[in-house]
Formats: C-alpha cells, sequence, structure tokens
C-alpha cells in the first residue's frame, strides 16, 4: 500500500481561509469549516478502502492468470496422453486383427514348419516377443488411462478454481467502482459548501514537481494505485508499469512536457507516448480515447482513461517510465509525490 503521507491527499486540504483567498469567497464560509472537515476525513477513509479494494483486484488478477497458465499446462498433457494413448490403441488394434486373421500358431505347427532346429528356436523366441510386447503395451495402456483420468480430473479442479477466481475479480472491480462513487459523491458535497467548481481541482489536483522527471500526475482525478511493477502477468510476463485505477474517462495528462505519439496494441489498446528529446519516454496504455498530439507541455491532456486492449475489464491507466528509452523501471516512488 502506499504511504501514509500519499494518503493524507484528502485530509490535508488546504486550509478554509486559504481556500476562500484563492476564490475569492466570502469569510461568512468559514462557518462551514466543521462539514468541510468531516468531508475530508470521509473522503480519507474512503480512499482508504479504495486503496484496499486495489490491492485485491491486483492479487486476483494474479491468481487468476497463475491459475489460467495452469489449465493451459494440464491442456497439453491431455492432449499429449491422448495421442499417446490413440497410437497404443492402434498398435493393439493392428495386434488383433493380425490374431484373427492368422489364428494362434500353435508350438507343434511352428515345429513342422521349420527347416531347423535353430529356424525353430528363433520362430518361438520371436512369438514369445510379439506376446510380451502385447502385454507390455496393455499395460501402457492401462497406465496412460489412469494417468489421463487423473489430468481431466486436476483440470476440473483448475476449472472450478477460474470460476471461483473470476467471481472474485468480479467483486473487486465492483467494490472500486462503489469506492469511486462515494467519492465522487462527497466531492459533489464539498463543491456545494464552496460553491465553486474550481473546488474538485482543490481537492484533486495534481502536485507539481517542476524539479522531477515526473512532473505531474498522469491522472488528473481521483484515482488508486499500489506498487504493482514486476507481479507476474500471463504468457510469463511480468507487470512493467504502475496500473493507476480511476473512473472512466478520467483526463490522462503528459507527465512531462514532450512529444506525443499515438498507437494501439492487443495488449495496451489505444496507447501514447510522451517522448523528452533526450530518449527518455512515458508510455500510457488502455485509454477509452485520444485527446492532444505532437509537442505538448507537462499536465496537457492527451487521452481518457477506460478499458482498451487487455485491461482486466477494470478502467485504469497502465502507466510506464523509461529512463533514456531503455527498459522500464519502478515509477511508484515518483507517481506517488505528484498524485
Amino acid at each position: 500500500m502506499r504511504t501514509t503521507a500519499r494518503r493524507n491527499r484528502f485530509s490535508s486540504l488546504i486550509p478554509l481561509a486559504l481556500v476562500a483567498g484563492l476564490l475569492g469567497l466570502s469569510p461568512a464560509l468559514a462557518d462551514t469549516q466543521e462539514e468541510l472537515d468531516r468531508a475530508k476525513a470521509d473522503l480519507a477513509d474512503v480512499q482508504a478502502e479504495l486503496d484496499r479494494a486495489t490491492t485485491a483486484w491486483h492479487s486476483a488478477i494474479v491468481r487468476l492468470e497463475a491459475t489460467k497458465t495452469e489449465i493451459g499446462q494440464a491442456q497439453n498433457r491431455i492432449a499429449d496422453l491422448e495421442l499417446h494413448l490413440e497410437r497404443i490403441d492402434a498398435r493393439l488394434a493392428r495386434r488383433a486383427v493380425a490374431a484373427f486373421t492368422n489364428g494362434p500358431a500353435t508350438t507343434i505347427d511352428i515345429l513342422l514348419s521349420s527347416s531347423s532346429f535353430t529356424e525353430f528356436s528363433d520362430r518361438l523366441e520371436f512369438l514369445g516377443s510379439v506376446a510380451q510386447d502385447d502385454v507390455d503395451l496393455a499395460i501402457d495402456q492401462q497406465v496412460l488411462q489412469d494417468q489421463l483420468r487423473n489430468q481431466r480430473e486436476d483440470l476440473q479442479v483448475l476449472s472450478e478454481r477460474q470460476t471461483e477466481e473470476a467471481r472474485e475479480l468480479a467483486s473487486a472491480r465492483t467494490a472500486i467502482d462503489e469506492r469511486f462513487r462515494q467519492i465522487e459523491d462527497r466531492v459533489d458535497e464539498l463543491k456545494a459548501q464552496v460553491r465553486e467548481e474550481t473546488a474538485y481541482l482543490l481537492v484533486f489536483g495534481q502536485t507539481p514537481n517542476p524539479d522531477g522527471v515526473i512532473q505531474r500526475c498522469p491522472v488528473a482525478g481521483p484515482n488508486s494505485f499500489v506498487d504493482s511493477f514486476g507481479w507476474p502477468r500471463s504468457g510469463g510476463r511480468v507487470h512493467q508499469g504502475i496500473d493507476l485505477i480511476a473512473p472512466y474517462g478520467t483526463p490522462i495528462v503528459a507527465a512531462h512536457a514532450g512529444v506525443v505519439s499515438q498507437s494501439s496494441s492487443y495488449l495496451g489498446g489505444l496507447q501514447a507516448y510522451v517522448r523528452m528529446s533526450g530518449g527518455t519516454y512515458t508510455f500510457y496504455a488502455h485509454l477509452s480515447s485520444y485527446a492532444a498530439a505532437g509537442s505538448v507541455s507537462a499536465g496537457t491532456v492527451i487521452g481518457y482513461v477506460g478499458t482498451t486492449g487487455n485491461a482486466g475489464g477494470t478502467n485504469h491507466l497502465h502507466f510506464e517510465y523509461h529512463p533514456g528509452g531503455g527498459a522500464a523501471v519502478n515509477a511508484y516512488q515518483m507517481l506517488l509525490s505528484v498524485c
């Protein structure tokens, strides 16, 4: 979970006197201080619940992806066993047809049809080996059938586990949506109390860090994120960024000045890059739609939060930081300072 300082974002709203000074509000609004304090406390509580729901969502994804991998492995083992069993069944079938067509050969038949004792001995030994081979094939068949039955039972267990984990993931999504609704309802009350739409920006506004590489929070609105960098993903991948969960359509802004380019992919859906002159860039994925492109300053809206690509069904921004244009590094601490 992120630090207490980060989560005090709502409880540390600027004092009402400063709000009034910035917005030119009447000093009479000082009478609402107690209500505003309650609102701030409520927001802090809801945000803490939201962060717990975010952690549950990430954990559910990890469990579900691991189960999907196990299911794929079990299906491959079953396919291999079925192919091996099919080949053994075919060999046994051919042996049964040959035995039915030629009939069983007795020792006397072998002796009378042999031109010498050596040939007789060789034929007898050959028939013995054929018979043993039939026995071995039958044993292999039984072993494979047992293994196949066990693998199918394991697959059934994994399928049931996958269904339960999918329910847990859906429950985590529902919890996240509910917490965001609570936040938005409380902020609406807060805005009504100070009678200014700009109060929203004071509550959820970014904290610029002009001296940092990441100068602005890439999500310009209520959000929740945990340090999920490096967590396992399907196909043997690992998570290369930080997921900032936010309501659908929340503005996504450039975390720093640079040149915006847009693209799309199966995993990232609608995605954007903001590149600096030295090669460093940030990457933004799962956008619902695009906004500005080309040269932008920090804080310029470049898109909106969505679920395009492989987003796990939850509205969020997948954010990556690539210093010098190289591999992604963990941007969690930098995001804490600006979000």
